[in-house]
């Protein structure tokens, strides 16, 4: 597989989309009489008086919680919606006599909430490459007010965002940095996004983020222009005018509400990394096992990948670097954690000779598809990022979501 990166793309089809750029600004395109929205449709709205970045969760349908504070769902129908993202700072409920920022985000397939839409932007299927297999919900339509964003993660499919109304800033990071922005580990509602607050990172409790390496690239999106995000990079995503924080006063992108699409197209590493799991799910059977025995089994499952691949680190290291460290150090007390190893003494509990001939054929079976991840460039990353997301599959179906945290540090414990 060749590797890919992230760059600006020079679309004519985009620039005619735009050419009347105040027909996508949401007062038209959501209340205005040429509206493709009907007005009694009621639209899910996130909204937040703390953090401007949301946690979006295209499958969960509840209440989620960020750094700061609460981000409540609201509905609201088009036109309602219009004034939301037009809305300007509130005074503080609070009584404090200080003006509150209400940050409001909302996104939907167009097919779902105005197929009336897709005419207007004919041709979207040609904003990727030929001969791509294209997300079968279509295009999705994005909605932010000025200052609010999306906090940094990554997708499993190629990615292009179009621009069609105000502007938005984009920083696209490698898959190598999945380590410095602290990802949610898989099991948590926010998996594949970092659990840093670019506003104001905690360096203790996040020691990897003064790592980070700068953006490969940093760009603001204006009405027209349109990004091409390969899968497994991470992006961080803010919507209008974003203060800069060397100096609160200076500001860049444009004042008022963002408007933009996306449109996903399958990739080859998540193409790979799904038949991965699927190979690799439940080795040694359907249930869950003994807390010892699982601790033996992804002892053996891991050390054995790692001989297979020839990786430069040690599987002790990358476990305890790419998973204790970075994904579940930062969500719990490791010290007061329910661990099935606290105060215990180390039980070992060897694997039969058939039970490591079961993992020996698992693995064979995983390793040419693991190293065609490999030849995706980027030192590495998206294979470490599939190797993170196995190692916690595996310990899922043994012991639970609860415990991977303590049967991974089992697992270091064994070689003690």
């Amino acid at each position: 597989m060749s590797s890919s990166i992230p760059r600006l793309l020079r679309l004519e089809i985009t620039k005619h989309w735009t050419r009347d750029p105040i027909s996508w600004s949401p007062q038209q395109l959501l209340a205005g009489d040429t509206s493709f929205f009907s007005s009694s449709l009621s639209m899910s709205v996130k909204r937040s008086l703390a953090s401007r970045f949301f946690m979006y969760e295209e499958h969960a349908n509840m209440k989620l919680n960020d750094d700061n504070g609460p981000t409540q769902i609201i509905q609201r129908s088009p036109s309602e919606l219009a004034k939301l993202l037009h809305e300007q700072p509130v005074d503080d409920a609070a009584g404090n006599n200080q003006m509150v920022q209400r940050y409001h985000y909302w996104t939907s397939p167009i097919a779902d909430v105005a197929p009336g839409i897709l005419k207007q932007i004919e041709g979207y299927e040609k904003i990727h490459d030929e001969h791509r297999l294209l997300d079968p919900r279509g295009p999705s339509l994005w909605m932010g007010s000025s200052g609010s964003g999306t906090q940094a993660h990554y997708d499993v499919a190629d990615n292009v965002i179009v621009q069609l109304f105000g502007s938005k800033r984009i920083r696209c990071y490698s898959p190598d940095a999945a380590s410095a922005l602290h990802v949610f580990p898989d099991a948590h509602p926010r998996a594949r996004k970092s659990q840093v607050n670019f506003d104001n990172p905690d360096h203790a409790l996040f020691p990897n983020f003064s790592l980070l390496p700068p953006p490969e690239i940093d760009v603001e999106l204006e009405t027209g222009s349109a990004l091409f995000i390969p899968a497994f990079w991470f992006h961080h995503v803010e919507n209008g005018i974003v203060a800069q924080k060397s100096c609160p006063l200076q500001r860049q992108g444009n004042p008022g509400p963002s408007v933009s699409l996306n449109l996903f197209s399958l990739s080859k590493p998540m193409m790979v990394a799904q038949n991965i799991f699927r190979d690799a799910s439940r080795p040694l059977g359907e249930t869950q096992f003994h807390f010892n025995f699982a601790v033996a089994a992804l002892r053996s499952l891991s050390w054995k990948i790692f001989e297979g691949l020839d990786m430069d680190c040690k599987p002790a290291n990358f476990i305890q670097n790419q998973l204790l460290d970075t994904r579940y150090s930062p969500l719990q007390d490791i010290e007061n954690s329910s661990s099935c190893t606290n105060g215990q003494t180390r039980i070992e509990r060897n694997l039969t000779v058939s039970e490591e001939q079961i993992i020996s054929n698992c693995i064979a079976r995983l390793l040419p598809q693991l190293a065609s991840l490999r030849e995706e460039g980027n030192h590495d990353g998206i294979l470490s990022l599939v190797l993170s997301h196995l190692f916690e599959l595996w310990a899922v179906e043994m012991v639970g979501a609860l415990s991977v945290a303590d049967v991974w540090k089992a697992v270091l414990l064994f070689d003690e």
